[in-house]
């Protein structure tokens, strides 16, 4: 599985301070990521990619490349010069068998929508047929790679009414569409009979609204890991030389998500339950929606927790 995080503020911040600099950047997770399910493969190097807004109402950047993150000469030097106050991250672990490419790379664009996954689809290959029928003929013809994280945006932006012409939507609109999207992966995962979980540790942005979602087709385990922050700056400490999520005030200036805590203070990182849905607003309010459908259990950690101590006694 892939790596993924997100930075939402209303001061723009230097890529360098979020990639390459803290203790545990995504640079860092790459090649030695703590918190993966399958705990044999560690490595994220199947290529990177990274999406920034210069401006809100503007289209974002995109660079990719197919080269590991902490081998490409190119990302350092961009990521000590590109400021922005909204970046998307990925480094790639690939799943399913498909290709490494640039196409395949994450986070991908339409319009001012940008998009990225952590997970995979369950049964893929069973449902792929499904899901391109789904998709109006522009959206269709936009897919350039075989991933099924590429597949879900498409099918995410069918959710939408004219998602290339217009520059940006409510917060309600593009939750609405991250729901409709599992909903429907969902139905046709049960149609195909596929039992294989699914983790669908989705992401989108249109440049000013942030929804991102842990997800995973069970009711007993646990999503891949997602936690955020906010605060009213994240910097370096120049006394400790480390970097914190620093709380000045009650206010949230700025929000970070990340499949792994950028740094080492736990008091820092609040952790997203599984099969929750997380809005950024425009005014960078954090607001946690739990996905209640036939996966959803309240009483998920619970109940481990109580395996556990029966286990002990």
């Amino acid at each position: 599985m892939c790596r993924f995080l997100l930075y939402k503020s209303n001061s723009p911040i230097l890529l360098a301070d979020l990639l390459t600099r803290p203790a545990h950047s995504i640079i860092m997770q790459s090649f030695n990521c703590k918190l993966r399910i399958d705990r044999r493969q560690t490595m994220n190097g199947d290529g990177f990619g990274i999406g920034w807004y210069d401006e809100p109402r503007t289209k974002g950047c995109i660079f990719t490349s197919t080269l590991p993150a902490w081998s490409n000469i190119n990302l350092q030097r961009l990521a000590e010069k590109i400021k922005s106050g909204l970046v998307f991250a990925h480094v790639r672990a690939t799943t399913g068998g498909t290709a490494t490419s640039e196409s395949n790379c994450h986070p991908w664009q339409y319009g001012n929508l940008m998009w990225m996954h952590n997970g995979n689809i369950g049964g893929f290959d069973r449902i792929k047929r499904k899901m391109q029928n789904f998709l109006r003929e522009e959206i269709y013809l936009s897919v350039q790679g075989t991933t099924d994280s590429e597949h879900a945006f498409a099918v995410f932006l069918n959710m939408l009414e004219d998602p290339l012409g217009r520059q940006e939507f409510s917060y309600d609109e593009l939750r609405q569409a991250m729901l409709a999207t599992i909903e429907q992966i969902n139905q046709w995962l049960g149609e195909a009979g596929v039992t294989e979980t699914s983790l669908l540790n989705f992401a989108v942005t249109d440049g000013q609204t942030v929804v991102c979602t842990r997800y995973i087709t069970d009711r007993e385990m646990e999503g891949a890991s997602l936690f955020y922050s906010s605060g009213s700056e994240f910097r370096n400490e120049e006394v400790s030389g480390t970097y914190r999520m620093i709380k000045a005030n009650k206010r949230e200036d700025v929000v970070v998500v990340a499949s792994e805590p950028l740094t080492f203070e736990k008091s820092d990182w609040m952790v997203i339950p599984s099969n929750t849905l997380l809005v950024i607003t425009p005014r960078l309010n954090v607001r946690l929606y739990p996905i209640v459908d036939q996966y959803w259990n309240p009483h998920r950690g619970r109940q481990k927790q109580l395996r556990q101590a029966a286990a002990g006694c």
